[in-house]
C-alpha cells in the first residue's frame, strides 16, 4: 500500500464495489444536440488546412422537429442565441478534434482556437464544433 493511501484512509478498506453503468435510449423525437449545423460528409474536416472554411447544412433542414434545434423559419438572431447555448455546453466538455463554426454563415473551421473569435462572414462569435 502507498504512503497517500495510509494517510488518507486506505488502511484496512476493502476497495468499493464497480458499480455496472446503466445505458438509456431515447426515442428519436427526445434526441437532442450540441449543435446547429453538420456538414456534408463524415470526416469532411480530415482534408482542410487551418485556413480553410468548409459549408456547413443546418440541421433543422433534415430534422425539423428535432429537440433543441430552432425552427427552419427562426431568426439569425434566435438561431444564434440558441446555437450560442449549445455551445456553452459543448464548450465545457474537453474534445480536442472540435473546431469552430458560425451558425449564422453555415461556415465551419477546424482550429478550436478560433471559438468565440469573430466570424469572418458576419462577425459574430464563431462558436463550437464537432467533427464526429
Amino acid at each position: 500500500m502507498g504512503l497517500l493511501s495510509f494517510l488518507f484512509g486506505g488502511c484496512g478498506k476493502q476497495p468499493a464495489p464497480q458499480r455496472k453503468a446503466t445505458t438509456h435510449t431515447l426515442p428519436p423525437g427526445e434526441i437532442s444536440y450540441s449543435q446547429l449545423d453538420i456538414t456534408e460528409r463524415f470526416d469532411d474536416h480530415l482534408h482542410l488546412k487551418p485556413e480553410d472554411w468548409i459549408s456547413a447544412v443546418p440541421l433543422n433542414k433534415s430534422v425539423p422537429n428535432g429537440m433543441g434545434l430552432p425552427p427552419v423559419d427562426a431568426s439569425a438572431d434566435e438561431v444564434y442565441k440558441a446555437a450560442a447555448r449549445l455551445s456553452q455546453l459543448r464548450e465545457s466538455i474537453s474534445i480536442p478534434s472540435d473546431g469552430v463554426y458560425c451558425p449564422v454563415c453555415h461556415i465551419a473551421n477546424t482550429q478550436l482556437a478560433k471559438v468565440r473569435t469573430p466570424c469572418p462572414k458576419c462577425g459574430r462569435a464563431l462558436l463550437k464544433f464537432g467533427w464526429d
